[in-house]
Formats: structure tokens, C-alpha cells, sequence
């Protein structure tokens, strides 16, 4: 899929045919501009027939969130000891019309690094988060009901008890402050939206209470109002409260569409959704069938004390998948069948099964990778490993079908926010698997 991509960059001479980014400094800022245009429309326009066109497998493979995953060198070179396939947000490919050559040169170095793995099809490289933008547009949302139907029922509360609202104020470089205080004290006029446990590099967290002033008809009979702030005011507490707890369903509104698409897009081909966010797995876990009683059905069932490999080379990645490729493909099976293994337990079984099959299952495989990945060390590859103190995964099993309706149903307009490329596939066979992916290096 992604060789489409290399071929793209080295056609517009912004990498060599080996794989080496090119020295972008030395051109001018026209033919750099020209070269990346033609890059970025090129890729957007074959992105479509490389989706419709890709062929998924029954193997576990893994996309990467755009929002809530560090797309690290540590954390791809470790799950490709993990997944089959692991597909990436395009650092290259975006909708905006200015950017640093900095940001440029960085997403080349990504491209070299990756080169080899990318070529291998061990990493697929896909514009995700240009067909996830927002409209240029700013919408004019309204609500009776503070947004609340545009999050599912199962999962209201525990939004709204993980919630973290700190006050913003306007500096007087007009630069936008978190304050580390709890907004309910001030209850100004600016707000930012967290939530607790969570990882999220993108999205809607900023909020203004603005008011709509001096609104007139124009000729074509359309409203138009003028947007007021006052960056100094403060509001009454029913009023704050209100408008904190509908800030709070909006941001929430936006992240649900977000994963919506990318799953939607995960689903299709076959891959699994990956986040580091507790707070999500915990959110998408909920959205699933569960048994009464039970909160969830994450399965906690990498936790390895022990630890697991560290590498920072793609070439051990090449070598260890080409010369033990059944050793791997055994490994990446094992993982399904624990999964499915543990989605039947009850939640008072849950956490002693899940410690039993990952000691018996997993660690023996675990222990025979990094044998493999020794012996290739001992060959001449120096310098690749390091230690992991944990490596802790939650994979939710069990059907997505309430969380789904309910975004699609809820969302006010989520369907035509949507990835356009694949707003009418069919669904694919194989079940989206939510997991929380977490690697900690030591």
C-alpha cells in the first residue's frame, strides 16, 4: 500500500531511490512548495484505490490513533514485534497552506528511518488525519439539550466524573494561558477541557463564551451576527456551570466523531485501534455489550513485569521478522486466541485468567523473540536493545454495535464529518478490537 507513497516522494525527488531524504534547505522556497504540493495532491488522490484496493488478512494489525497515540521510534519498532501491520497518520500529507520547513525536513527523516519497513510492508503510511479534518468552516452548533444525546448513555457519567476544567486567560501578547486552577472558582470566560488519565495531541479543548450581538439580515435574507468575548468577564455560577457541562459534551462530541472515523477506516482494513489513553480504552470498553455489574471487559493481560524488547534499529525488525517469521506469526496468533480466550470470563475470574494465559501463553514467546533478537545482536547488530519495564495492553473484546448507533445517531452530523473515502464501504468481517497500548522504556 504504502510503496505508493516512497514511489511518490522519490518521483518528486524529495527522497533518493535508497531511501534518503534530500536536503531540502538547498532549494528555493518555490521548487520546495512545488514539490510538496505535487506530493500531497498525488497522495490524496490514489488514497482512495489503496483503501478500496487493500486486501486485509486475519492477522493482528494495528492503527494508530492520530489523537491519542506518540508515534514514537520506540513504540513502532516494538509493535512490529507485535503487529503483523501497523498503519500511520501521513506526516507529510495536510490541509493547511503554511508550513515550517522544519516540520517538512522532520517528515522526511520519518520516511528515511522508515524506509526499509515501509518497503516490507511492515508499516503502512496513509493521509488519516487529512480525511479526519474538520471543515474550514466554523458551524454554528445548537442544542436543547446541552449536547448531552451526542454521547452515549453508557458512557455520560463517566465522562462527566473524569472531567478536568481549568480556567484560560488572554495574555497581553494575546497568547491563550491555562491556569492551574479549578475553573469553578473564577469562572471566567475561557476554559480547557481535560480529562483525567488521558493522552490526546489534537481536537477541540479551548472553549469562549461568546454571545451573538448586533445580528442582521444581509441581502440574500441569511443572519449574520457579530461574535462578542469579553476576555475579562466572569459568568454567575448556575450559568458556568451550564455552559461548562455543554463545553464538556461538545469536546467530547468532536473526539467521538474522531474515533469514530479512524475506527470506521480500522475496521475496513482489517487493523486494530490503537490508543495510549486509559481514559479512551476505558470509554470504548464501556460502549461495548457487557454483563451487568461489570464496568468493562478490558483485558489487562500484557502487564509483563518481566518486560519485554526494545529496539531502536528497523533493520532487527527486518532481520528478526525474515529469519524467524514463524516464530512471529505464531506470537501474533497467540494474541487473538488469549484475546477471544478471555472475552467469555467473568469479571471475578477476569484478572487471574488473564495472568495465567499471558504465563503460560504469551511469556514463553515473549522469551523466545528476544532470544531471536539476541542471536541477530551477537551477529553484528549493535547497540538495538534495551529493557521495557512493562508492556500493558487492554483489549476490549465484545461487540462495538451500541457505541456505533449511538455516534451515528447522536453526533449531530457525524455521518457527513466522516472519512469521505470510505463513508460507504461495507463493514468488514472482522470486528474492530479496541487496545490501550502502553510501552514505558526504562
Amino acid at each position: 500500500m504504502s510503496n505508493l507513497a516512497l514511489n511518490l516522494l522519490i518521483d518528486a525527488g524529495l527522497l533518493t531511490s535508497a531511501g534518503k531524504a534530500s536536503d531540502i534547505s538547498r532549494l528555493s522556497n518555490e521548487e520546495i512548495s512545488k514539490r510538496f504540493s505535487h506530493y500531497n495532491s498525488a497522495r490524496i488522490s490514489i488514497a482512495e484505490s489503496e483503501i478500496e484496493g487493500y486486501v486485509a488478512t486475519d492477522k493482528l494489525n494495528a492503527l494508530f490513533s492520530t489523537g491519542s497515540t506518540r508515534d514514537s521510534k520506540s513504540s513502532i519498532l516494538s509493535s512490529a514485534l507485535v503487529y503483523d501491520s501497523i498503519i500511520l497518520d501521513d506526516p507529510l500529507v495536510t490541509s493547511s497552506n503554511a508550513l515550517s520547513i522544519s516540520s517538512l525536513t522532520k517528515g522526511l527523516q520519518f520516511f528515511e528511518w522508515a524506509f526499509k519497513l515501509i518497503r516490507a510492508n511492515f508499516i503502512l503510511v496513509l493521509p488519516v488525519s487529512y480525511f479526519n479534518k474538520p471543515s474550514s468552516e466554523i458551524p454554528l452548533l445548537l442544542s436543547d439539550d446541552a449536547f448531552k444525546s451526542s454521547i452515549p448513555l453508557e458512557i455520560h457519567d463517566f465522562i462527566h466524573k473524569s472531567t478536568i476544567i481549568k480556567s484560560v486567560t488572554r495574555s497581553e501578547n494575546d497568547e491563550m494561558l491555562i491556569l492551574n486552577e479549578d475553573a469553578f472558582e473564577s469562572r471566567r470566560t475561557a476554559i480547557h477541557i481535560g480529562f483525567e488519565n488521558d493522552y490526546w495531541r489534537s481536537g477541540v479543548s479551548l472553549f469562549l463564551f461568546q454571545t451573538l450581538e448586533n445580528c442582521k439580515k444581509n441581502d440574500s435574507g441569511e443572519l449574520v451576527c457579530q461574535q462578542v468575548w469579553d476576555p475579562n468577564g466572569t459568568l454567575e455560577p448556575e450559568k458556568f456551570k451550564h455552559w461548562a457541562y455543554q463545553s464538556t459534551n461538545q469536546a467530547m462530541r468532536s473526539r467521538l466523531i474522531n474515533i469514530y472515523n479512524e475506527t470506521f477506516l480500522a475496521e475496513k482494513l482489517g487493523h486494530t485501534y490503537i490508543t495510549e489513553s486509559e481514559f479512551e480504552a476505558t470509554f470504548l470498553s464501556m460502549s461495548g455489550k457487557s454483563e451487568p455489574g461489570r464496568k468493562h471487559t478490558s483485558a489487562r493481560f500484557l502487564e509483563a513485569n518481566d518486560g519485554f524488547v526494545y529496539i531502536d534499529k528497523p533493520e532487527t525488525i527486518i532481520e528478526v521478522r525474515d529469519r524467524h517469521n514463524i516464530a512471529f506469526e505464531r506470537f501474533n496468533y497467540s494474541l487473538q486466541h488469549v484475546s477471544a480466550e478471555l472475552s467469555n470470563i467473568s469479571s471475578e475470574d477476569f484478572d487471574r485468567q488473564a495472568k495465567l494465559l499471558f504465563h503460560s501463553e504469551i511469556m514463553p514467546q515473549i522469551d523466545e523473540i528476544r532470544n531471536h533478537i539476541g542471536s541477530i545482536s551477537r551477529a553484528g547488530v549493535k547497540g538495538g536493545l534495551a529493557t521495557l519495564s512493562g508492556l500493558a495492553a487492554a483489549l476490549v473484546t465484545g461487540s462495538t454495535v451500541p457505541l456505533v448507533p449511538a455516534l451515528m445517531l447522536g453526533a449531530a452530523g457525524a455521518l457527513t464529518e466522516a472519512l469521505p473515502l470510505v463513508g460507504n464501504a461495507g463493514s468488514n468481517k472482522k470486528k474492530p478490537v479496541y487496545i490501550w497500548h502502553k510501552i514505558v522504556k526504562t
